[in-house]
């Protein structure tokens, strides 16, 4: 996993946030693949200073199957030590006044419980977007389908459309509306999707790709995430816009 005391203060030296929701996003997986096989205890070993914080991962916990009694919430505060003694010990590169603003923070909201988290409001807002990404031009989409149409079982359902980037919406809006050109480097399919890896923009997923096609009996685009062969074939390009879809589309003028 790296070096993470390096990965924080870099970002904080360089004001770039980009990587850290990866980062958490992919701690959350790594504990719910934990909880799915069956692994106790589960260490969530992360700052959950107000109750949403902690919330995500209570809920999918309670989903899986776990008793709301199974689940311990151990408040360790600042060990005992002061601020300043904090601030020399970390090593992630966090400065005296957030440590500061963190611990008033931690002292106003009291000890956690399962019964306060779930209650909390979620942390963050219920958005109209579904999920962002480089949706392609129509060119890029033939060109894809060119390349690959005689691999593609023939009853199987068409989809190069998109790259995800990440779900819901971007945090760095910037971006929306540009061209992104995307370079297509190897293939991969299962029983249920069929996938083109790619890179060239960033994307929250393990291996960035764009669905080509599904099984119409039972696949979903979201399967070529179980894709793990992949077949290097010659790169290309194709190219596409950064873009927000929405759950209601928008209706034509």
């Amino acid at each position: 996993m790296g070096d993470y005391g390096e990965f924080f203060a870099t970002m904080i030296e360089s004001k770039d946030f980009s990587n850290l929701s990866r980062a958490h996003e992919t701690n959350f997986k790594n504990a719910v693949n934990s909880i799915k096989a069956g692994v106790s205890p589960v260490i969530i070993d992360n700052t959950h200073i107000k109750a949403n914080e902690a919330k995500k991962i209570v809920v999918k916990a309670l989903e899986l199957g776990l008793d709301e009694n199974m689940i311990r919430i151990e408040d360790i505060g600042t060990n005992g030590l002061v601020a300043e003694a904090l601030a020399n010990r970390n090593t992630h590169g966090v400065p005296l006044e957030k440590i500061e603003t963190m611990i008033q923070s931690h002292k106003s909201v009291g000890g956690l419980t399962v019964k306060k988290i779930l209650e909390s409001k979620d942390m963050f807002k219920q958005s109209d977007i579904l999920f962002s990404a480089v949706v392609l031009d129509i060119a890029s989409k033939t060109t894809l389908l060119d390349r690959f149409d005689m691999f593609i079982p023939k009853d199987w359902k068409i989809i190069a459309h998109h790259m995800t980037i990440c779900l819901g919406e971007l945090k760095d809006k910037s971006d929306i509306g540009n061209e992104v050109t995307l370079r297509v480097f190897g293939v991969g399919t299962t029983d249920m999707a069929m996938a083109v890896k790619v890179d060239g923009y960033n994307s929250l997923n393990d291996v960035p790709h764009i669905t080509l096609a599904i099984n119409p009996d039972g696949g979903m685009p979201k399967m070529s995430n179980e894709i793990t062969k992949w077949q290097d074939v010659k790169p290309f390009f194709v190219k596409g816009i950064v873009t927000e879809i929405s759950k209601t589309p928008k209706k034509d003028d």
